[in-house]
């Protein structure tokens, strides 16, 4: 009887001790969950080097129509806004004082003519009359230097005609190339005088884009780099531009180097004023990589990312950053071809801890 009385009392306290002891869980020896993430492979791209600057958009070729003679204006074929070919008349002057000036040159110039054929008689006659001695040698050189100053004179007139054809012609002002008048200074019954602006004409095809570049930016620049441009006024299209011109030397108050882009405008859409975003891809990197900016976790004094081990952890890596693409951001280290980076779930990670990494973590990262 005591004998069981004893061993109900040892199974007693055994049940006892089992019930207060802690759970496993209680004491913290089991690991936490993994953690589920999204992850990419590393795959190194051709990462091109844009150069992004602004500028404003002017026509090829810009010329202030000037007279070349005075007088007063009697009519204007063109006004603002049309277009004009080469050498048509857009101004014309009153011509009457140039036709009287070169009717008075052309009767110069018959005189001139008249003085020398008797000019050439006497002389002809002279030389054959001097070897006989009928005349005198005073005679002789009397009649030479009749000739020849009567010859000289037709040669003056003459280029006194040409002279007054000229200025008449002048009279006629023509446009010097293919264009458009971007504005005009004068009115018809005007008095203008020599070398005064009438009109502006403009070449609006090609349009040209000047833009400025720092120093770091102008040694990577060649005539051969791809160009495009978006406009302000046209946002969802892009044009393919060209460098035209590159400076040699820099703007001594900005110490940057104008570059000058031709942009076709068949159409005549692009304007003079219009702003306009150049983008020059001036080289292309072979072997970028490039992750979403996302992922990167900025601390105080370093960048980092969440990547993930071999034995299904979570790895920290310091990397160092370049340049910014749009979402994307180019590392120059940390990270190399065939890392898995997490770009899901790494808010959530401390390294060292377990993770579950999700089926379709590549595609969905893409």
């Amino acid at each position: 009887m005591k004998i069981l009385i004893k061993n109900a009392g040892v199974s007693l306290l055994l049940v006892l001790f089992c019930a207060c002891s802690p759970s496993p869980e209680s004491t913290g020896v089991t690991e936490p969950p993994p953690t589920p993430v999204r992850i990419l492979e590393i795959q190194p791209v051709q990462l091109p080097l844009v150069t992004e600057v602004v500028g404003r958009l002017a026509p090829n070729r810009e010329v202030p129509l000037a007279a070349e003679v005075g007088g007063i204006v009697t009519a204007y074929t063109a006004d603002v806004g049309d277009w004009i070919q080469k050498d048509n008349v857009v101004i014309r002057l009153n011509p009457r004082d140039y036709k009287l000036a070169l009717e008075e040159a052309e009767a110069n110039f018959v005189v001139a003519q008249t003085r020398l054929e008797l000019a050439v008689k006497a002389f002809d006659r002279a030389r054959s009359l001097l070897p006989r001695e009928v005349i005198t040698q005073d005679t002789f050189d009397n009649a030479e230097a009749e000739y020849l100053s009567a010859q000289a004179s037709v040669k003056r007139v003459k280029v006194l005609v040409d002279i007054a054809k000229a200025q008449l012609s002048k009279t006629r002002i023509r446009a010097p190339f293919n264009g458009q008048v971007a504005a005009r200074m004068i009115e018809t019954g005007q008095l203008i005088g020599a070398g005064q602006p009438l009109v502006k004409i403009v070449d609006p095809n090609p349009m040209r884009v000047n833009i400025w570049l720092a120093e770091k930016e102008y040694v990577r620049l060649d005539k051969s780099d791809r160009v495009s441009i978006v406009l302000e006024a046209y946002p969802e299209e892009t044009f393919t531009g060209k460098i035209d011109r590159i400076d040699i030397t820099a703007d001594e108050r900005t110490n940057t180097f104008c570059v000058e882009i031709l942009v076709t405008n068949p159409n005549q859409t692009l304007k003079t004023g219009m702003t306009a975003t150049v983008r020059i891809v001036t080289t292309t990197l072979p072997d970028a990589i490039l992750i979403p900016q996302s992922t990167v976790l900025y601390r105080s004094d370093r960048e980092e990312v969440f990547v993930a081990g071999g034995d299904n952890r979570a790895q920290l890596r310091k990397v160092k950053l370049g340049r910014s693409l749009d979402d994307r951001v180019e590392i120059r280290e940390g990270l190399a071809a065939g890392d898995q980076l997490i770009v899901t779930g790494g808010q959530y990670l401390k390294p060292g801890d377990k993770i579950l990494i999700s089926a379709f973590s590549q595609a969905e990262a893409k």
